[in-house]
């Protein structure tokens, strides 16, 4: 089974890197690396319309629409960690203030 390099839009050589980042993988066949590029190209497409879906703008998508998608459907919640909601520094610092207190507050 043989696959033009160009045949994918991402590039399967920093695909390649990062399956390469993980300890369990010792061995990467041209067959699963072409896979691998094309199911992250359409999980990425597919994160990309959704995103364009929530969107503001019928032609952009920000950083926010991301967000929204990964804290609003299933599917994507276990993106959660790696694209959270924006908050504002003083909305964190609101937040450690309150779980400080609800902490200390336990150990009366």
């Amino acid at each position: 089974m043989s696959h033009k390099t160009n045949s994918t839009l991402l590039p399967a050589l920093r695909i390649r890197t990062i399956m390469k980042s993980s300890p369990e993988i010792s061995a990467i066949s041209q067959e699963s690396l072409y896979l691998i590029t094309k199911a992250t190209e359409l999980f990425v497409g597919c994160l990309a319309q959704e995103s364009l879906k929530k969107s503001a703008s019928p032609r952009n998508v920000v950083y926010n629409d991301l967000a929204n998608v990964v804290n609003d459907e299933e599917e994507f919640q276990f993106l959660a960690d790696v694209v959270p909601t924006k908050i504002l520094a003083s909305e964190y610092l609101e937040m450690m203030k309150q779980q400080e207190q609800e902490g200390n507050s336990g150990n009366d």
